[in-house]
């Protein structure tokens, strides 16, 4: 919810000591301020009863006051006796409130000889005003990487939530790439939600949350009237909860905050960094969202836990890019030659692929284009081919072999997918031609990407979350590989899978469990990161000796790296968790970042590629509304009850109290319970407008 650090004071009796008055009753005259504010009406009169109290309406003898920028608050309060000629002065008592405002003293009575005064002093907190549990947080304040947040009770604690674009989380980073965190008393508990995801062709395309682009999706509301499948909004490309980007919380603490998904203290916002605007699918609030693209660009989603920034996620808005692919099996003549992956088995490790490169925008479709070379037999997946090969071109192939393998049946300008049965040096699989990225690069230089947001790339230190001298981010640069080309076939993109990533013969159909076809797909898109120019996201040091394989360090140079650190990209983190990691199995390295996503966008492949554009409603236009119906209407900046009222011809206490004929009226609709304090997003009933 927004920012709501309002007091209620409330005078609600006056008990007569005195009335002051030497012929019956006295006629009391009242006059309050709470600051510089009047409250009630000191032109009322009261009857004053000596040993007797009256009450004082509530609607007329309270008021609300922001607090957010006052150290102190000073409450009067004056009563006279009326008089004919001259009002008799009863006295005035004083008190003042002082910050940090709280309920500790909620009733006070107050008062002079001739009377004594009740009024109490009310917080509003999780929407109302009342007597809150004592660690209800009244107010929060942006801290340098953290939120200090005061209870009603006037203490206050540190509060921090982090949203990170690295899923999973890094367990492990080095001490260098971790951003500066403030302390916190140690022992003080913290809620996470960090590990890794489990992906299969069945998962919703957005399976893999905190992706670093947001899909440009149509408007799933503009749908004719339904009801509509997840399928049938997917396959429009209309916003839906299977298809937007899912942004989730990493971590908050202190973990008694207890905050759920649905949570009003968290309200989220965007921010346009070069142009890029969005939209919420749902409430934009809680520790997960929805969110899809409307304008492409940059954001920065903020996150505000009672007004106070609290959280940051950067990411691109884009279109998807859909890559057109062929998977051609390679068949030899005996069992041992012939690669275990069926053409369902092909189709599902595609669409398994496809959630990886969701968080990049794109898509993987299979050809629809009929051609076929090489004696290629259709299969029952358009785009999934099988082809009879010697066994020297699909078991144990060489470099020669490769060449040979990878080529058939391919078309240019279409990602082509070779299944062979295993390579010379085993191989799970390798990217074997691809052109150079069209990024500008020096004569004899690989091409580099530059990014400079905040937060930083995979939170790259300076990461821009943190306090200190981690604040501000500096650029990240990270180096495009160079393509590998064969004599005239510039348009030539191809990688080869083997059969490793079935794992063993035994038990029959091991290939095809859930784990396997996920190494399948990482592989897939692994190696089609190569093919985009991503080269590894932290490079392996080969043996030496006794000395096994390792990931490389800092202090490790590139000529110690493998192929002479050819294919690393210049950074190290997040260490194994990005998919272009060297080695990392699926169930680990399930990442891309943003400086890879503006890495991949230049590549010949996806420049050439179309764009996903959101699908017009199919069927009839919904119908024109007509009199006695009511429609939903969003609150914009700059809207009040009474103006919205006006513009339909109503009255701010008859807009305040009509339902539209749906049973729920609009002071139920409206959080605050207050017609002078309404929400920009909320949402209430109106007259229909006749178009």
């Amino acid at each position: 919810m927004p920012a709501d650090e309002r007091i209620k004071v409330a005078f609600r009796h006056v008990f007569v000591r005195d009335d002051s008055d030497f012929f019956g009753d006295g006629e009391f005259k009242l006059i309050a301020h709470v600051g510089n504010q009047p409250v009630g009406d000191p032109e009322q009169i009261f009857r004053a009863v000596e040993g007797r109290s009256f009450a004082l309406p509530e609607a007329i003898w309270s008021t609300i006051v922001d607090v957010r920028n006052l150290t102190q608050l000073v409450v009067r309060f004056q009563a006279k006796e009326d008089d004919v000629f001259v009002d008799d002065d009863l006295g005035t008592v004083q008190h003042t409130l002082r910050f940090p405002f709280q309920q500790d003293r909620f009733a006070f009575r107050h008062g002079t000889a001739f009377y004594l005064l009740d009024w109490e002093v009310q917080l509003s907190a999780g929407g109302g005003f009342g007597r809150h549990a004592p660690n209800t947080v009244f107010a929060t304040r942006q801290n340098a990487g953290s939120v200090t947040c005061t209870t009603v009770s006037g203490n206050t604690f540190r509060a921090r939530m982090e949203v990170h674009p690295v899923r999973p989380v890094p367990s492990t980073p080095p001490a260098s790439a971790v951003p500066v965190r403030p302390v916190f008393p140690p022992g003080t508990p913290e809620e996470t939600n960090t590990g890794g995801t489990t992906v299969s062709a069945n998962s919703p395309i957005n399976v893999i949350p905190n992706p670093s682009v947001i899909p440009i999706l149509g408007v799933a509301a503009n749908a004719p009237p339904g009801p509509h499948t997840d399928a049938q909004l997917d396959a429009a490309n209309w916003a839906n909860a299977r298809n937007c980007a899912r942004i989730e919380f990493t971590s908050y603490k202190p973990q008694s905050l207890n905050f759920t998904d649905d949570d009003p203290r968290l309200e989220w916002s965007f921010v346009a960094v070069t142009g890029g605007a969005v939209a919420f699918l749902g409430p934009a609030r809680g520790r997960r969202i929805l969110v899809f693209g409307v304008t492409a660009g940059e954001v920065r989603l903020e996150c505000r836990f009672q007004g106070a920034v609290f959280a940051t996620y950067r990411a691109i808005v884009a279109q998807i890019k859909q890559i057109p692919c062929r998977c051609n099996i390679l068949n030899g003549p005996t069992n041992d030659s012939i690669p275990r992956a069926t053409p369902d088995d092909v189709k599902g490790h595609v669409d398994i692929a496809n959630r990886f490169m969701r968080q990049l925008g794109l898509e993987l479709t299979l050809d629809t284009n009929p051609a076929r070379t090489d004696g290629a037999t259709a299969t029952t997946h358009p785009g999934i081919f099988r082809i009879r090969v010697p066994r020297g071109r699909t078991r144990r192939i060489d470099g020669a072999a490769r060449d040979r393998a990878v080529i058939m049946n391919h078309r240019p300008n279409v990602m082509n997918f070779c299944y062979v049965h295993s390579d010379a040096d085993g191989n799970l699989g390798a990217a074997n031609d691809f052109p150079n990225s069209t990024a500008p690069a020096a004569a004899g230089a690989r091409p580099t990407i530059t990014d400079n947001g905040t937060p930083s790339t995979s939170w790259v230190r300076p990461s821009g979350v943190g306090i200190g001298a981690d604040a501000a981010t500096g650029p990240v640069n990270m180096q495009l590989i160079a393509g590998i080309q064969r004599a005239g076939h510039p348009q030539l993109f191809s990688m080869y899978v083997t059969d490793g990533n079935g794992g063993t013969l035994l038990p029959a159909g091991n290939h095809a469990t859930p784990a396997r076809q996920r190494e399948y797909a990482n592989t897939m898109s692994h190696e089609f990161g190569h093919i985009l120019n991503l080269g590894h996201r932290v490079e392996g040091v080969p043996a030496a000796g006794a000395n096994p394989a390792r990931d490389m360090t800092a202090a490790d140079a590139p000529a110690t790296l493998s192929a002479g650190g050819i294919f690393w990209d210049g950074l190290l983190q997040p260490p194994h968790e990005n998919v272009m990691q060297w080695h990392d199995p699926a169930t680990v390295a399930q990442d891309f970042d943003i400086i890879q996503a503006k890495g991949v966008m230049l590549s010949p492949l996806v420049v050439a590629a179309p764009a996903v554009v959101p699908a017009a409603p199919p069927g009839p236009a919904p119908p024109r509304t007509g009199p006695g119906q009511s429609v939903d209407y969003e609150v914009v900046a700059g809207d009040y009850l009474s103006k919205i009222a006006q513009r339909h011809g109503m009255t701010w206490q008859e807009l305040w109290n009509y339902d539209g004929g749906t049973g729920v009226p609009n002071k139920q609709r409206l959080r605050s319970g207050d017609p002078d304090l309404i929400y920009v997003g909320e949402i209430i009933r109106v007259p229909a407008t006749i178009a």
